[in-house]
């Protein structure tokens, strides 16, 4: 018998640690050390024993499923790391509307991942995102413009302990104005895109 991570809980490796995230929980969370050892040696394609107890306790908590064809569970794709971030630049000064559309956009960000989930949350954003030509791109200052709004708007409205929630407002607002890219490096003088 092999073991596969249930559907909706995906992994990172941050250090010497293990980062797991479950989107139908709504939780992050790391193992106790013993049992992310196991886990270490499943995901790296060790042959666990068939009897390791910590992996059987993560069986029986609903994190792994057995599996007669397992696969090693593979870390999520590492990230293209920003050379800067465009909150380092010198951003416009934000229109009224652009903070007030952020304003908008941060409270309907809480009340979603609240009444939604998580996991609602990113198929609702995942299929609006779908729905855009796959061409399309925002220019450089289409972005500073919007992300200037948030910054205005974070000197407003509570940012303590919201980073989710702030995420996936400015996913839902560079999605309403049509961006598609799944992860943009903005820089003076050009973008990359990954």
């Amino acid at each position: 018998m092999g073991f596969n991570l249930r559907n909706g809980i995906s992994f990172c490796r941050v250090g010497d640690r293990i980062i797991f995230l479950d989107i139908v929980a709504d939780r992050y969370f790391c193992l106790s050390p013993d049992a992310e050892h196991s886990f270490r040696a499943l995901a790296e394609g060790g042959a666990p024993p068939p009897d390791d107890l910590h992996l059987q306790g993560l069986l029986t908590r609903g994190l792994l499923m057995a599996s007669a064809a397992p696969e090693a569970p593979a870390a999520c794709r590492p990230i293209v790391m920003p050379r800067t971030s465009i909150l380092d630049l010198d951003l416009p000064r934000p229109a009224f509307a652009g903070t007030t559309s952020a304003l908008c956009c941060l409270a309907a960000s809480r009340v979603r991942l609240k009444m939604a989930g998580l996991s609602r949350t990113l198929s609702w954003l995942s299929t609006r995102k779908s729905r855009l030509p796959a061409s399309r791109a925002l220019s450089e200052g289409q972005v500073e413009r919007i992300m200037a709004g948030f910054i205005s708007a974070a000197r407003l409205a509570s940012q303590i302990d919201l980073c989710l929630a702030n995420s996936i407002a400015v996913a839902s607002r560079m999605i309403a104005k049509g961006m598609r890219y799944s992860a943009t490096i903005w820089m003076r003088g050009g973008r990359q895109s990954g």
